[in-house]
């Protein structure tokens, strides 16, 4: 019998250390320090939230968008 043509399975990611709620919180705001917020509505009648880099908000604004 020939081998299996299967591959090695790789081995498992540790997994990441569970943080709190306010671990996650801290952290949600450090990436969207210095970020402006934007806004649309979608066609469900949803509001569409982007957190966009200052120097992108014409291009955001070209796109429906608007600035809080």
């Amino acid at each position: 019998m020939s081998t299996s043509g299967k591959r090695p399975r790789k081995a498992s990611e540790e997994a990441a250390p569970a943080l709190s709620h306010a671990d996650q919180l801290l952290a949600l705001h450090q990436r969207e320090a210095g970020k402006t917020v934007m806004y649309k509505h979608d066609a469900w009648g949803h509001m569409e939230t982007r957190f966009v880099r200052t120097q992108n908000v014409a291009a955001w604004e070209a796109k429906g968008f608007f600035r809080r």
